[in-house]
């Protein structure tokens, strides 16, 4: 049995405004009795250090907003009120409570607590219309966290082969293909942002902590990077191939934007890159309306893993065809299904990425069909972006992540991941499953909004025909 994964968190806070959902207030009919004290077990409130008589201002960035504090105030003197920077940040896809939970597990290293309770719905858009089964729960020995089972975390990037053949009993015809594993099912992706060359490091180097990728466009690998650059993935495009040789040489993935030309002769470009050594070729393909025609191609011509992308809610991206405003959720199951009917599901990697938010996604988006995913923006929260969604579309992150020191930056993405490999580790638990690999395509242990609505009220309100 290989050793157990483990991430080290450690509790590493920013130096910069703190982002929190409530406000507390005390009032001038504080008597100064202490009794907030006594009852907050979060320590927001304590004596003034100056003049232990009186009380401290609160320290609304501890508390959990379990709101003992304002029903044991004899003189109702404790007001709480939602924080105006939090209500006014994020958007409709990011919400502030998303940013939040990022922020703080970036912080910690662990799930965050709310004493005031689980309010989400029991549906919504996206990956918020999927319910999870959890039946084997009650099992007390499928506690992954706990260590009394392990559970596998790691997946395989590349081309499988669908049997093996042999000539004699110790003869083996077939030709392997190259596989690169990691450690968790997630791959980091910042090649659609303009980041600083320290910002840049810091990713670069939680990665290499986690035994995963960073995806960086070929012109932005620097001199500087060279030493890192087993755990990075240059993204280029077929063009640019030949411009880049030295690079490509010393990397074990190289990933390639999508064109029309590479469909129907990925030989060419995987024979190309094949040349300068053991290399994983990803093909980055947009999530548009012919994206699983465009994949099933691409996985019959050989290619070994496939990167479809959303925007970055989660949505199809919009070409020349427009846009059936599916979810990446709904994309991948049609890719996967589409790859299933083909009989080639198995011999090909296909990661996803765009909208994976939180940790519960990537588990999601696994059991719709993806063998692992990208994430970008979750990483930028960490480190302290403030995120406002634009009227246009359009993300905007004002905050100059560049002045974090690099040790902090790099902390505190190991630290989200670390908690994101916590929660899948639980959810693996709670259905029986001690192999990640096993999470892709099982629908069954899955439930989707979307069918449950329409084989209960079809009928009735004749949706079939809508």
């Amino acid at each position: 049995m290989p050793k157990k994964y483990h991430v080290n968190v450690q509790n590493t806070p920013l130096d910069f405004g703190y982002l929190y959902k409530f406000r507390i207030i005390r009032g001038e009919n504080c008597i100064n009795c202490g009794k907030c004290t006594k009852v907050c077990i979060y320590e927001a409130h304590q004596r003034s250090e100056k003049d232990p008589r009186i009380m401290a201002d609160p320290n609304t960035e501890v508390c959990r907003n379990c709101f003992r504090c304002i029903q044991e105030c004899p003189r109702g003197a404790l007001e709480k009120s939602l924080f105006s920077e939090f209500t006014n940040s994020g958007g409709e896809y990011w919400t502030p409570d998303v940013l939040l939970t990022l922020w703080k597990q970036a912080e910690t290293g662990s799930v965050p607590v709310s004493g005031a309770g689980y309010r989400g719905p029991f549906t919504g858009k996206g990956f918020d219309s999927m319910w999870t089964d959890m039946s084997e729960i009650v099992r007390p020995t499928r506690d992954g966290i706990h260590g009394r089972e392990y559970i596998s975390t790691s997946v395989d990037l590349g081309r499988k082969l669908s049997h093996l053949a042999f000539k004699s009993e110790n003869n083996l015809v077939s030709k392997l293909e190259n596989l690169v594993t990691l450690s968790v099912p997630v791959v980091f992706d910042i090649s659609e942002y303009n980041l600083a060359a320290e910002v840049k490091e810091a990713i670069v180097k939680a990665a290499i902590e986690l035994d995963t990728c960073v995806i960086i466009p070929v012109d932005e690998v620097i001199k500087d990077f060279e030493k890192y650059i087993k755990n990075i993935i240059p993204r280029m495009s077929f063009a640019e191939i030949d411009n880049n040789v030295e690079i490509i040489k010393q990397t074990r993935l190289v990933s390639v934007d999508y064109s029309e030309d590479i469909t129907g002769d990925f030989s060419s470009v995987k024979e190309k890159i094949s040349k300068l050594g053991d290399i994983v070729t990803i093909v980055r393909v947009p999530a548009v309306n012919t994206v699983s025609d465009i994949v099933s191609k691409l996985a019959a011509n050989g290619a070994e893993v496939i990167h479809v992308v959303a925007d970055y809610r989660g949505s199809g991206i919009c070409d020349s065809t427009g846009s059936d405003g599916r979810y990446i959720k709904d994309i991948i199951r049609d890719v996967h299904a589409e790859l299933l009917n083909n009989k080639i599901r198995d011999e090909v990697t296909i990661m996803t990425s765009g909208g994976i938010a939180l940790a519960e996604h990537v588990a999601k988006a696994m059991l719709c069909g993806a063998d692992l995913t990208g994430i970008d923006i979750p990483l930028l929260i960490a480190l302290g972006a403030r995120i406002y969604e634009g009227s246009e579309n359009s993300l905007v992150m004002p905050q100059e992540l560049d002045k974090i020191p690099l040790s902090t930056a790099m902390q505190r993405i190991v630290n989200l991941i670390g908690t994101w490999h916590s929660q899948i580790l639980e959810v693996m638990g709670a259905m029986g499953i001690r192999d990640i690999r096993r999470l892709r395509g099982e629908t069954g242990r899955a439930m989707f909004f979307e069918e449950i609505d329409k084989e209960t009220f079809g009928k009735i309100f004749n949706r079939n025909k809508q």
